[in-house]
Formats: C-alpha cells, structure tokens, sequence
C-alpha cells in the first residue's frame, strides 16, 4: 500500500490532540502527537507512538516521567508550536512543572502523569508505554480535534 493512501485513510479516524512533556533535568522536550490510547484500566496504562525520526525521542527512557497535555480547542497555538523542530517550544507556552519536573501545560482538557513503563518497536514509530500515576481535567472544555489532516473542533463536526 502507498504510504500517503494509507495516511489519507487513515486521517478519516477523528483523533484527539496531545502534547507530550518531559524534561531530560537539563531541557524540557515537548512534541505534538495524535497516535495516543488508553491502554488498560488496572493497571492504569496509556500508549504514545513518537516518529523514530524525531529529535527528542531519546529523552523517553524507562521510568522518567513525562506528560500527556491533552489540547482542549482553544490551544491550536500550542498544537503547531509543538509539531515545530528544532527551536524551544517551551518560550510562548505557559506551563507549571509538577512534582517530577515535567512541564504541564496550562489550560488543558485533561492531563495524564506518567513514568514510561516500556518502550516497543513499531514499523517507523516507537510505542511509549506510561504507567499513569496522576490526571487531571476539567469538565467545562471541549477537545481539539485533528481529521482528515485538519484542526477541528466538535463544533466543526456534526454531533448525533
């Protein structure tokens, strides 16, 4: 199958809109990513895909923490700021560090604290397993959302 007729495919699949956070002790690393799941309830697990080709992807080792920023619509900003290489993403953002030092972005939908538990091989992707110790969210926001190779929000699309 051709790699963009798969992509095209599958941007037809209404993702969410994340920024994962880390911080290596001396920089903080901050990337945009759509390919995020729940992974298992007990224990509490979630999944992030990152491009092996990404330049931060060698501050994820097993069990520093990192965060996933899940964008609520008004944090478009942030979602291109952090898709961007190679300049610090972090100058325009506003974020509070938690307990771990890892950058937490404010104004989220929801935030998931967690220490990378394994790190899996996936075609041209590596597959972050988290092991979730902290959430927050707020019930008032709505999520930004990424289809069909757009930002969108729920009010872009028809709701039944």
């Amino acid at each position: 199958m051709e790699p963009r007729e798969f992509r095209n495919t599958l941007g037809h699949f209404a993702t969410g809109v994340t920024v994962i956070t880390t911080t290596t002790g001396t920089e903080n690393i901050g990337l945009t990513a759509n390919a995020f799941s729940s992974l298992s309830l007990e224990p509490p697990l979630i999944l992030v895909c990152i491009d092996k080709k990404a330049g931060s992807l060698g501050a994820f080792k097993k069990q520093r923490p990192f965060a996933v920023n899940i964008l609520e619509q008004g944090q478009v900003e942030e979602c291109w700021g952090f898709a961007k290489k190679g300049e610090d993403k972090f100058a325009n953002a506003d974020y509070t560090l938690s307990e771990d030092g890892v950058p937490i972005l404010q104004g989220n939908l929801a935030t998931l604290e967690c220490h990378v538990e394994k790190i899996y091989e996936g075609g041209d992707h590596k597959i972050i397993i988290g092991k979730v110790k902290r959430s927050h969210y707020d019930m008032e926001k709505d999520p930004l959302l990424f289809f069909r190779g757009e930002i969108r929000q729920v009010k872009d699309l028809a709701i039944y």
